[in-house]
């Protein structure tokens, strides 16, 4: 996913300000998500002077360079993904915006589809777009077939796969404070089955535990949010922002409710407005933004299990937890 560097800051945040405007405006939690950005990825505050929207002509006559353009229209895609219903209008300015940017965001179709109730439509093209899913595509074009059909069985719980539960069991056998065992813990203490155990998650999924872990977040509501906000701003390319939007379209703005044809337990709206959300889902991005490394794409997870979590967290650059 990819976020207006610091110089081009300033610029970004009256480019979204433009867009909502000619849409009705943002709404207060859009607002304050917006403030909170400003401030824990840029030190912009109300207080040095708030930007001044910006048109789309207004915008391209600052000159921005395509990474600007790009992130500009990440920013605005987060937040209409916080609203449901998203006002037809707000949808509408937004993707007027990103045209005349010439940004061609598939999320930004994703959204408009929410915002007409298309949630079949939001659903399959956030699918399409996301890491996971090109995973798989990959995995089978490279051999790993059949070990995704065994993966897929033992998820829906027709059968298990002891070769892949094997796999992830072992984990446990990592030394006391190591990511591996960090990871076999968290599954044990959520009372979660392993991938290749009946029920357990398909490994492609299951490999955000490893980041739930490296960056400290649980498995709750607000907890997914952060550890895909992490996840998002960490990997370098579009699917971050696809696997963001589907998260907060489970645990925020109501609009899906199943992934892989399971019913999300812990799936609910509006998580972002509970009190301290706003600011950890800010956190969260700014200490994905910090890592020098793409936490799932660009890690061999099972690589590093045996190694001691800290030493990972100061080599990839992942910043301590702010406790919330």
């Amino acid at each position: 996913m990819i976020l207006p560097d610091s110089p081009g800051a300033r610029t970004a945040l009256a480019g979204v300000l433009g867009a909502f405007e000619a849409g009705g405006g943002l709404d207060p939690l859009q607002e304050s998500v917006l403030h909170t950005i400003a401030r824990d990825l840029y030190g912009i505050t109300s207080d040095g002077g708030w930007p001044t929207p910006l048109s789309a002509a207004e915008f391209l006559a600052t000159g921005p360079d395509t990474e600007l353009r790009e992130g500009t229209v990440c920013l605005m895609v987060v937040l209409e993904m916080l609203a449901h219903p998203l006002p037809p209008a707000v949808a509408g300015a937004v993707d007027d915006y990103a045209r005349a940017l010439q940004v061609n965001e598939r999320m930004v179709h994703a959204a408009r589809d929410l915002a007409t109730q298309h949630l079949l439509a939001l659903h399959a093209d956030i699918e399409r777009s996301t890491w996971y899913t090109n995973q798989k595509v990959h995995g089978t074009l490279h051999g790993q077939f059949l070990e995704l059909v065994r993966s897929k069985l033992a998820y829906t719980g027709l059968v298990g796969d002891r070769a892949i539960a094997r796999r992830w069991e072992a984990l446990r056998s990592c030394p006391p404070g190591s990511w591996g065992k960090g990871v076999a813990d968290f599954y044990d203490r959520h009372g979660f089955p392993f991938p290749g155990e009946p029920k357990g998650i398909e490994e492609t999924g299951a490999k955000h535990d490893f980041v739930h872990v490296l960056a400290d977040y649980d498995a709750t509501p607000i907890g997914e949010i952060e550890v895909f906000a992490f996840i998002a701003t960490s990997m370098r390319g579009s699917w971050g922002l696809a696997m963001l939007c589907f998260t907060l379209g489970i645990f925020q703005n109501d609009s899906i409710h199943s992934v892989g044809g399971k019913r999300v337990a812990i799936a609910r709206a509006d998580t972002l407005s509970d009190t301290g959300n706003v600011d950890r889902f800010a956190e969260a991005l700014a200490r994905g933004r910090a890592t020098n490394v793409d936490v799932m794409a660009g890690v061999d997870h099972f690589a590093y299990a045996a190694v001691d979590l800290a030493e990972l967290r100061e080599r990839f650059g992942v910043r301590p937890l702010v406790p919330g």
